[in-house]
């Protein structure tokens, strides 16, 4: 490959990313707070310390990190050409979610990624990806389809995921915190070499290092489901 044709291929997948994850894209990403909400309410999380503590401990040992593995053995399979691989990685990301609300989270963001990239894309490969998880469908599992599909290098998807996992969470604590914009750009870039370490961590893993330790996360996010008034889904 000549230095032009690489140039644009970094370019095309520089596009994809930015737009995938993007805050407009319409995967409703807005409505989940990945039980950030219950946390706030029940003063687990009161200030800007506990809210980096918390999305430290998400990203790093509970849904990020699971995801993570999710998206790269799944990208993997998709390369390898492995269709049976990835429908049981599909099946495992489904029975990984630890809450109703976060299961409800990633089952809804992976039917409208995935329609909205298959709208946009028009790729018949990517298409019937989609179809041999759609039982099980999940946000990772669809990111890591149509990242293989669009030939996207995995340290950037993953990376781009990560960074939007941080970024989704931080946006609903603007909602429901006194946190101002700046504050909140500060933190998220305080995420940047963690999201690094992560990601190149991430893909020396297999599905047999999957696991969290985030149980006040899974008790927030269970308790979500019975919240008397909340503005999110999860």
């Amino acid at each position: 490959m000549n230095k032009e044709n690489k140039n644009d291929k970094i370019n095309k997948s520089l596009f994809y990313l930015l737009t995938w994850f993007s805050p407009s894209y319409p995967i409703g990403s807005y409505a989940y707070s990945h039980g950030l909400e219950y946390a706030v309410e029940s003063k687990v999380i009161k200030d800007l310390s506990d809210l980096s503590y918390w999305i430290s401990d998400f990203l790093c040992f509970g849904s990020g990190y699971n995801d993570g593995i999710l998206i790269s053995c799944g990208y993997n399979a998709v390369i390898n050409k492995d269709l049976n691989e990835l429908e049981k990685i599909s099946q495992v990301a489904k029975a990984y979610k630890s809450s109703k609300e976060i299961a409800l989270e990633s089952n809804q963001q992976g039917i409208s990624f995935a329609h909205a990239v298959s709208s946009s894309l028009s790729s018949n490969k990517f298409d019937d990806l989609i179809k041999i998880i759609n039982n099980n469908i999940s946000f990772p599992l669809v990111v890591a389809c149509a990242g293989a599909t669009c030939e996207i290098s995995k340290l950037d998807l993953i990376s781009a995921y990560l960074h939007a996992f941080v970024s989704n969470i931080i946006s609903s604590a603007l909602r429901l915190m006194s946190i101002g914009q700046t504050e909140s750009q500060i933190l998220l870039l305080k995420f940047k070499k963690e999201v690094e370490l992560l990601t190149n961590k991430i893909i020396l893993k297999t599905m047999n290092d999957l696991g969290s330790s985030v149980l006040i996360g899974e008790w927030s996010s269970a308790n979500h489901e019975k919240q008397y008034s909340r503005l999110f889904r999860s």
